[in-house]
């Protein structure tokens, strides 16, 4: 007896075997038989008979990589053709989720998330750490998170150039209830805290709210929210006794001034440079540096606190040859982008 698989793999083969099996036993079997039983349906029959559950699937793939890239157009684009379909229950299912983590996307999305540091008149150095926020959205919506982690890196320099760091973390709760009305701004504080100077000429920090996923309620629904994204902010306090602000070209005029000025004189003229003007400053310091790179390397070497400072950049050192490349390749990209580079404050810290 032929095996039933074989017969439904070769139907031509099955209709011969068929009508075999029939004469044997006795029957008469016309050719138009033979050919009946063996031939193959239509291709739009075979079509027809997929249940459109199993067509569909070929989609799912398509919109699992969108929603992983990050295209949300392309993957409403498949969410809206698979509703269309008669799907299973949990290709339904499947779908489902997919919308709803679109919408909670398109909900983080209206989402305007700021730190800022402010001072507060009551006394110098006091200030206030608030994170600012926006919906713009036109609906009612409550971020739920996870408690963030909530990093200060801070900096400070000395006469002699030395520099100290510090890095220190906390949990925020802030994201973890926050109830927004359609287009309200608001502004919560975080918390006061003093920024001392000590000993040192300037002091600067860095703050930074990392959010985790969690969820995002609105129109009645829970909708997962991830890749929540919160802005950091700057603040920088530099010692009174050291005067007032300086043209960005002051310390490239110190460098080739004569006699060469020490180490202590180029990093307070560094320090008297406005943060808005610092990438003016560098710029003016280019062909200065590079010159004396070649002519008297020294005075880069004494410029390096004052080079270190305005930069962020603590990886060159002494090195007269390596400020000058990196300040050229720095101008460069500052000519190509029109002025507009990465703000530089303090590196990430080491683990």
């Amino acid at each position: 007896m032929p095996r039933p698989w074989r017969m439904l793999r070769r139907p031509e083969e099955a209709g011969r075997r068929l009508a075999r099996l029939l004469a044997r036993a006795g029957w008469f079997v016309p050719g138009w038989f033979v050919l009946l039983a063996g031939c193959r349906a239509p291709e739009a029959e075979r079509t027809a008979a997929v249940p459109p559950a199993a067509v569909a699937r070929g989609d799912f793939a398509g919109l699992q990589a969108a929603l992983a890239a990050g295209d949300d157009p392309r993957a409403a684009q498949l969410v809206n053709e698979l509703a269309r379909r008669e799907l299973a229950r949990d290709e339904a299912a499947q779908v489902e989720a997919a919308r709803s983590v679109l919408r909670g996307r398109e909900l983080v999305a209206s989402l305007g998330l700021e730190l800022a540091s402010e001072e507060v008149s009551a006394r110098p150095g006091l200030f206030e750490l608030v994170l600012r926020v926006e919906n713009r959205s036109s609906a009612a919506l409550t971020l739920a998170l996870p408690p963030a982690d909530l990093k200060r890196h801070r900096a400070t320099i000395d006469v002699r150039g030395a520099e100290g760091l510090e890095f220190d973390s906390l949990q925020c709760t802030v994201l973890s209830e926050l109830a927004l009305g359609p287009g309200a701004r608001e502004r919560r504080v975080l918390l006061t805290y003093e920024l001392p100077l000590g000993r040192a000429l300037a002091v600067r920090e860095r703050w930074a709210l990392a959010p985790r996923s969690g969820e995002v309620r609105a129109d009645g629904r829970r909708y997962p929210a991830a890749g929540v994204v919160v802005a950091g902010c700057a603040r920088e306090r530099v010692s009174p006794l050291l005067g007032e602000e300086l043209a960005p070209s002051a310390l490239a005029a110190a460098l080739q001034a004569e006699p060469a000025p020490d180490t202590r004189l180029l990093l307070e003229t560094a320090l008297r440079i406005a943060p808005t003007a610092r990438e003016a400053a560098l710029g003016a310091l280019s062909e200065p540096v590079a010159a004396l790179a070649r002519s008297a390397p020294e005075r880069v070497r004494a410029a390096e606190p004052a080079l270190r400072w305005l930069t962020g950049n603590r990886d060159l050192g002494g090195d007269a040859a390596a400020w000058a490349r990196y300040l050229a390749v720095r101008a460069q990209v500052g000519a190509e982008t029109g002025g507009e580079r990465p703000r530089l404050d303090l590196p990430a810290r080491r683990e």
